[in-house]
This record gives structure tokens, C-alpha cells and sequence, in this order.
């Protein structure tokens, strides 16, 4: 099968190279496809060098699976050329996962979208959403839990690390953290204010009811994940001085009263879950960065809400939260 990775330079995208390289489906070598700028830089596949190739320059009908993770603007660009000729594109960017008639795909909690969108390996091109990096990991711990008591409501606090911003916030995070970047808002700096020796409780733009972009990510993409559209779901959501993995604390309300042996039960059989029995134990970014699971801990009850539990949830927003879940949407179009 041939593929493709379009932003291949980019942070995400050589770690989805890297997944390629392991899968015996990638019988070639991928098409690398970046920015005009990129051209010609040089990615290691499976003991050679591949070079990078500018993306307006390949013909989109000798391929069929392309990973995108390029952002909103190339996706909304190239989506469609790719699709229009006849392959499938797991989009890695925001640009279509509202979209209603564009899966937004978790493996482990809603697979059956792909093979209802792709009967058969000859079938048209389409396009199926990578959703956002937090909430993946929210979703993948709010699945198990909806399925066995019901979900009423959710509430969450994010901390993301500056990974989740691409390489520009890992450089920032470094050039502040040595003093060598301005601590004052500039048109050149990522973060809204210095994020080295902070938190910062805005990501992304500013909309007109009081939230920053990325808590409306989180809110109406986990209602499409686990179908559940008038679910009550709020979102405060941080940028931390972390290089990579991104936490939750998450607070949910259940249809009925739950001990926490039983929910812990029903999470630690979910796959993809690793959740600690022990209320006091927990993972951290540190300790997950390189795996592929979603971690829960601390899960505890509420004091006088037997329908209430309190969690904590963290994961490698590059992996799990990214290009790993989109090497597994690719695994899934390939084995329909």
C-alpha cells in the first residue's frame, strides 16, 4: 500500500513515520510531504534515508492512505485533492472533526465507524478525524464508564504540556527556561505569556462566552465521540511547563450510585486503559512519555455523592493523543 504523511517534518509526523516503519502493511516507502522550505530535508525509514518532497508537487492518485498532521489550513487544502483521488485521509488537525459526516475515531471506543465508512478496500477515498489530543485520553476513560452506569455529566481541568503547541512550544519552553526569550507577550512568542515557571488557563483563541478555543474542542468532541450530544460537559483548560504529556483532573457524574471497586473494574478491562485500584496512586507526564496507554489514578468517590467520582488521567499527547491514534485509524482501513 502506498502512503503518505503530509507535515512529515513536524513534530507528530516523524513520530507517525515511526509507526510506519513498523507496520508490515507499508510495503514501500512512504511519500513525505512538507512545506517548499522543508523540501529535500532527509527522514530515516527502515535503515535509508527518505527525502522530503513538497506536497504541491506529488500527484495524489498514486497514493492511497495519506496521515495528515500539517494543521487546519494544509488539511482543508489538501484533504480534498487527496480524497478526489481516491485515498484515504486520517486528519490529524481540527479541520474536519465537527464535521458531520466525518467519523471522529478512537479505536478503542467507536472502530465500527470505520469499517460502516470503508466496506472494502476498493471503495472511494474519504476522510476520517484524528480528535484532539486531550480529549482522546478523556474519552477513552469516560467510554467504560458511560457503558457500565451512564454518563450525566463531566467536568475537567486540563494540563497540557507544550508539546501539544508542535516544536515551537518545546523551543519556547527551552529558550525561556535558559533566559534567552522575552517574558513579556510579543508578536514572535507562541504562548500568550511566559510559559516557563507558569500556567497558563488560556489555549488558543478567545471566543465570545468566556472559554478559550480549545475547551470548546474538548466539550463538543467528546459528545460526538461517545454519541452522546446533550451530555453536560465542561472544560477549563491549562498550558504547563511540561515538555510532553498531557493530564486531566476529571469529576463525572454517573446515571446511578457506583463504589469505586466497581468502576475501577470496568476501566481496567476497557483496552488501552492502565487504572490503579489505590486512590493514592498515579502516573505522571514523566513517567508515561514514550507509552501508548492512557493512565488513570486517584479514582475516588466524592464525599456524600455515591453517583460522583473524582479522577486523574494522563498520557503522551504525542502518541496516544496523536500519531499513534492515527496509525491505529490506519490499521483499521486497512484490515476492512
Amino acid at each position: 500500500m502506498r502512503t503518505a504523511i503530509l507535515g512529515a517534518t513536524g513534530l507528530v509526523g516523524r513520530i507517525m513515520l515511526t509507526y510506519l516503519d513498523q507496520m508490515e502493511w507499508v510495503d514501500e516507502e512512504p511519500l513525505l510531504l512538507c512545506s517548499q522550505r522543508s523540501a529535500g530535508y532527509e527522514l530515516p525509514f527502515r535503515s535509508k534515508l527518505v527525502t522530503c518532497r513538497n506536497a504541491t508537487e506529488v500527484d495524489p492518485t498514486t497514493i492511497q492512505l495519506a496521515l495528515f498532521s500539517a494543521g487546519a489550513a494544509a488539511s482543508r487544502d489538501y484533504a480534498p485533492r487527496f480524497t478526489a483521488a481516491g485515498a484515504w485521509v486520517v486528519d490529524n488537525s481540527s479541520a474536519f472533526r465537527m464535521e458531520p459526516e466525518v467519523p471522529l475515531v478512537v479505536p478503542e471506543i467507536n472502530p465500527a465507524l470505520v469499517p460502516a465508512l470503508c466496506p472494502s478496500q476498493n471503495s472511494q477515498g474519504g476522510i476520517i478525524a484524528n480528535p484532539n489530543c486531550s480529549t482522546i485520553q478523556i474519552a477513552l476513560a469516560l467510554a467504560p464508564l458511560d457503558q457500565a452506569f451512564g454518563l450525566r455529566e463531566v467536568h475537567v481541568t486540563t494540563m497540557q504540556s507544550v508539546s501539544g503547541a508542535g516544536q515551537r512550544g518545546l523551543t519556547e519552553l527551552k529558550l525561556q527556561l535558559a533566559g534567552e526569550a522575552p517574558d513579556h507577550p510579543a508578536a514572535e512568542q507562541l504562548f500568550p505569556q511566559q510559559i516557563a515557571h507558569n500556567v497558563l488557563p488560556a489555549i488558543g483563541p478567545a471566543l465570545a462566552d468566556g472559554s478559550f478555543e480549545e475547551e470548546i474542542k474538548v466539550v463538543r468532541e467528546l459528545r460526538k465521540i461517545l454519541d452522546l450530544p446533550d451530555l453536560a460537559v465542561t472544560c477549563t483548560a491549562t498550558r504547563v511547563p511540561v515538555r510532553i504529556g498531557h493530564c486531566a483532573a476529571v469529576r463525572v457524574v454517573l446515571s446511578r450510585a457506583v463504589k469505586p471497586p466497581e468502576a475501577i473494574k470496568a476501566m481496567q478491562e476497557w483496552p488501552g486503559l492502565v487504572v490503579h485500584a489505590d486512590p493514592h496512586a498515579y502516573e505522571t507526564p514523566r513517567q508515561v512519555s514514550g507509552r501508548t496507554e492512557v493512565y488513570v489514578g486517584r479514582l475516588r468517590q466524592e464525599s456524600r455523592r455515591e453517583n460522583v467520582l473524582l479522577f486523574w488521567i494522563v498520557a503522551d499527547n504525542l502518541l496516544k493523543g496523536a500519531a499513534w491514534n492515527a496509525v491505529q485509524i490506519a490499521e483499521l482501513l486497512v484490515a476492512v
